[in-house]
């Protein structure tokens, strides 16, 4: 298969979607990634990504789970300005060298998501058992897994910004939202303990939305590592 061949294999109007690496062309067709023909709304199939590539979050082991439909002939290379905006500032540029160094929003993203875990498991066991141990335990936890959301959403936007163009396909639109719902209940619940700081105690309309908050926000950021996790592996 030549690139002119390959071109026509551009997941547009039911056709099916190949791309080349390194002088092998993969089948993306079904890989939800890839849906349409679009790649995070940054790349289209029916090319040669090799050159591509080397600006990409994520490295060539995103190739390990696609289909081999078979050889390029040739593999020319892409042009710089078909993958990048022509008008793309040395800040941004700066910006996406320093990323890829020192990957801030894995870094930080850690934390929010063991201590919401954590708030959820003593709040078991405070209504198992209840005890101002436990009660002290869940929220304050709760607390700086709440602020430690927000920290982390800084970089969480540098990199969707630098890496990914804003880009709004699916799993970007998901994250957003469900982070900035998490974000939001989560100072809800926050303030339901200071306004009330025996709220985690009774059944009391306040109480069960405390409760809820607390459990809510555990499968919220299960919601957020599926997709963060989509999005690094692009679809695998």
């Amino acid at each position: 298969m030549d690139a002119e061949e390959l071109s026509r294999f551009d997941g547009k109007e039911g056709r099916p979607a190949y791309i080349a690496y390194k002088g092998v062309v993969y089948d993306v067709t079904d890989n939800p990634m890839w849906e349409g023909g679009s790649h995070m709304d940054r790349v289209e199939a029916g090319r040669d990504l090799t050159e591509f590539l080397q600006d990409a979050p994520h490295g060539e082991e995103v190739f390990d789970s696609l289909d081999i439909i078979g050889k390029l002939e040739t593999t020319p290379s892409i042009p710089k300005e078909e993958t990048h905006k022509k008008t793309e500032s040395s800040c941004k540029t700066a910006l996406k060298a320093w990323y890829k160094r020192y990957h801030p929003h894995p870094m930080t993203v850690h934390f929010p998501i063991a201590l919401h875990f954590f708030a959820g498991g003593m709040d078991l066991l405070f209504l198992y058992s209840p005890s101002k141990a436990y009660e002290v335990a869940v929220f304050y936890s709760f607390f700086v897994a709440t602020v430690m959301g927000l920290v982390a959403m800084v970089p969480g936007l540098l990199s969707w910004w630098v890496n990914y163009n804003l880009s709004m396909a699916r799993p970007f639109a998901v994250k957003l939202y469900v982070a900035l719902f998490t974000l939001i209940v989560g100072f809800i619940g926050i303030a339901l303990y200071l306004e009330e700081p025996g709220v985690a105690y009774g059944v009391s309309l306040e109480s069960c939305l405390y409760h809820g908050i607390i459990f809510v926000t555990v499968l919220s950021v299960i919601v957020l590592g599926y997709f963060g996790g989509k999005i690094s592996w692009s679809g695998r």
